[in-house]
């Protein structure tokens, strides 16, 4: 099981089946909240072909132990370690939902590991429901429950469903309650038109979660972005629509 140790804590991550190659382009990939590294199966699978996927649980998720993070900017400092202790250059970093929210925060400084971002359903401000927190709080699987409902696109499966809502549970309440707290605090609005790095900005058209408009605003206010709007797709576009969210990124790989 590869782990990162470092600060006293250890990171546990995935790789794609034929490892990583110091020689190709490599793509780190950062759930969303209360998710892990699992949420990325079928980019592990559908990129791993010349290309070097790294898929990091998050403090307190996953197989990585401990508490999780009270902030954005901490989970960011913990990616950043991450990526150094891996002596990564040149990385892509991909973020979901909250994971969009650690990685803008780690590229506003523009540091010389990065070399673009793929943002998958998330924004510049993150703002939570009131419903999300008394469900969570009040009764967590219930809330979970009602949390992953609002997650999928009206096409997807059942079978599909009922996988998001077991890897939900299988996560820690207090941490998944803290990862919606830090959501609910970030906003960098005004300071992601400094990130100078290269961008795809994906969001599904059904995204209830975090609606198309907020990847508009991304594309609009980061330097150098492009927008795709997946057809049918909801917050977890990644995982319902991955043939078209991974011909995406290779494309956009193809571009840099």
């Amino acid at each position: 099981m590869p782990t990162v140790e470092a600060e006293g804590r250890s990171i546990h991550y995935l790789t794609g089946v034929s490892g990583v190659a110091p020689e190709r382009r490599t793509i780190v990939f950062v759930h969303g909240a209360g998710g892990n590294a699992l949420v990325w199966q079928n980019q592990r699978r559908g990129l791993d072909r010349g290309i070097n996927t790294i898929c990091m649980d998050l403090p307190g998720h996953g197989q990585s132990p401990g508490p999780g993070c009270t902030s954005i900017a901490e989970y960011s400092h913990w990616l950043l370690i991450f990526i150094r202790s891996l002596q990564l250059k040149d990385v892509v970093l991909a973020g979901h939902s909250m994971g969009v929210a650690v990685v803008l925060e780690a590229a506003i400084g523009n540091p010389d590991e990065l070399a673009a971002l793929v943002l998958i359903g998330g924004g510049a401000r993150l703002r939570v429901s009131p419903e999300i927190f008394q469900g969570l709080e009040t009764d967590f699987a219930a809330g979970a429950e009602q949390m992953v409902r609002w997650s999928y696109g009206s096409r997807s499966s059942k079978k599909l469903i009922k996988w998001g809502l077991e890897l939900l549970l299988e996560e820690k309440p207090r941490v998944v309650l803290g990862d919606f707290k830090a959501c609910n605090e970030f906003d960098r609005m005004e300071q992601i038109s400094s990130i100078k790095k290269t961008a795809l900005v994906l969001c599904g058209s059904e995204d209830t979660m975090t609606p198309p408009k907020y990847s508009q605003y991304l594309a609009e206010n980061l330097q150098r972005a492009t927008l795709r709007i997946v057809e049918g797709g909801g917050h977890m576009v990644m995982v319902e629509n991955a043939f078209e969210v991974n011909a995406s990124i290779l494309k956009f790989l193809a571009s840099l």
